[in-house]
């Protein structure tokens, strides 16, 4: 009993963002700004997104935030384009440079099998 509850800890500590980023984000009115991007989040949502070297890899699903008026992430719809694998992730807003209406993600396939799934 004493090695499935050492290795349950360690699989937890291992990915603590994963089971936080869920619990503690929350979906955005589509009213509130997105100050990073100019833009309402209305507008971003449904935004394509490209790899670095300019490969559609998704689209946002939605913009999420620590609560309803600051948003800090966006969750990714990937299509498996690009080596990023085929489902939905959380990224902060950190992470994406846009440039005109061209948002590009600046983390690689590695990084982003990473981050936390966004479960919607």
């Amino acid at each position: 009993m004493k090695i499935l509850s050492a290795a349950a800890l360690t699989a937890v500590l291992a990915f603590p963002g994963a089971a936080f980023a869920q619990a503690q984000l929350v979906e955005i009115p589509d009213n509130v700004m997105v100050e990073a991007f100019g833009a309402n989040v209305d507008t971003v949502d449904d935004w394509d997104v490209f790899a670095a070297d300019g490969t559609r890899i998704g689209e946002v699903e939605e913009v999420l935030g620590t609560d309803a008026q600051t948003p800090t992430a966006l969750a990714i719809d990937f299509e498996g384009n690009g080596g990023y694998a085929d489902r939905d992730v959380v990224i902060q807003l950190e992470m994406f440079s846009l440039d005109g209406n061209r948002l590009t993600l600046n983390a690689d396939a590695a990084a982003v099998q990473a981050m936390p799934v966004w479960n919607d």
